[in-house]
């Protein structure tokens, strides 16, 4: 039995392949604004519908027809009005965005939603001091749900990568519903040297994989996305001085800091630990554990786990952007297959 999904503010499909790669759903709509990462969605999800479209303009009626026929809803609103390391306007529109998946909810009524976020939104209040959460979980009660959220951490699940998103496990009141236990302890996580060990990184065709992440991520021969940006002299030169877990603070004074005041700017990433969180690349200068140049978008692919035949559009901005505000997909298949077992439990009771 195939359970049908709907992808709401889907980018690029990292929630959706994740489901997809379980082989027990069907995503039968995507939706989002930014017609880029869509075309990199249809590359990769060939028979999901895609509606391009603000959210916020699609009129009801076009939710009618998935009336009863959406088994769940998965989202991942945009984050930059909640992120810690933007400027967390309390009138910022994109704070309540969540408002349009509980109308969307409401008209559909899918048996389960989830909602992927950044962890600062578990701070984050309205102009008139409420909290973000607690609307969200006041909504979605209010139609008649369960709600529960929850911070994971995006490594205790095989993804190469510390990045911990707040999860909302939504779901009807007779759906018992689970947060996936974690399947990696920090000793065993998957490292960066395990997750680019086969990336040839200065040629165009992969190694032979040699662990299991590697397996997990083999497709096709050739790798694409693979563009190596060349610095300039200085900003290389500045590399040269940062070990593998150092950052901008390792550069000589007498060199500038290359604008770094965070702690992951000119981040070299450590071969023995997985990586920090993605970002856009060029933007945060996430360099490369060996070379003297910053991850190409393939190598931020393989850290977010998107396999060899994921293939991303647009130009490489544009494809690091795309990568940064992905839903890891090995995230997503371990959420996925708790939501599996929350619809087959209850279709057995029905």
């Amino acid at each position: 039995m195939k359970f049908k999904v709907i992808d709401l503010f889907c980018g690029i499909g990292g929630f959706s392949y994740g489901f997809e790669m379980t082989k027990k759903f069907d995503v039968i709509l995507g939706v989002d604004y930014w017609k880029i990462a869509l075309d990199t969605f249809k590359k990769n999800h060939s028979k999901t519908q895609l509606y391009l479209q603000d959210i916020t303009k699609i009129d009801d009626k076009f939710w009618d027809s998935y009336k009863n026929k959406t088994d769940v809803i998965i989202a991942g609103p945009p984050c930059q009005g909640f992120s810690m390391n933007g400027k967390r306007r309390k009138d910022d529109k994109r704070n309540i965005l969540f408002e349009e998946i509980v109308k969307i909810a409401q008209i559909i009524q899918p048996k389960i939603i989830v909602i992927e976020n950044v962890v600062g939104l578990l701070s984050m209040t309205t102009s008139d001091g409420r909290y973000i959460k607690d609307l969200i979980k006041e909504k979605f009660e209010t139609l008649g749900y369960n709600v529960k959220y929850k911070v994971l951490n995006s490594a205790d699940y095989g993804v190469p990568q510390q990045r911990k998103r707040v999860i909302f496990l939504i779901s009807r009141k007779n759906i018992e519903l689970n947060f996936p236990e974690p399947i990696y302890k920090p000793e065993n996580y998957v490292t960066v040297g395990e997750a680019l060990g086969n990336v040839n990184p200065n040629g165009d065709e992969y190694f032979e994989p040699t662990c299991d992440f590697q397996m997990i991520m083999k497709g096709r021969k050739d790798i694409q996305n693979h563009e190596r940006r060349k610095s300039n002299d200085l900003v290389t030169e500045r590399m040269s001085y940062i070990p593998q877990g150092g950052n901008w603070k390792n550069i000589p004074q007498n060199l500038g800091n290359g604008g770094g005041t965070y702690s992951n700017a000119y981040r070299r990433l450590d071969l023995t630990k997985p990586s920090v969180t993605i970002k856009h690349a060029a933007k945060a200068m996430i360099i490369h554990p060996t070379e003297n140049r910053i991850l190409t978008v393939r190598e931020c692919a393989r850290l977010q786990s998107f396999n060899d035949d994921f293939i991303l559009t647009g130009n490489n901005s544009d494809q690091h952007q795309q990568l940064a505000n992905a839903v890891p997909p090995l995230l997503g298949k371990a959420i996925a297959e708790e939501v599996y077992k929350g619809l087959i439990n209850y279709a057995k009771d029905e």
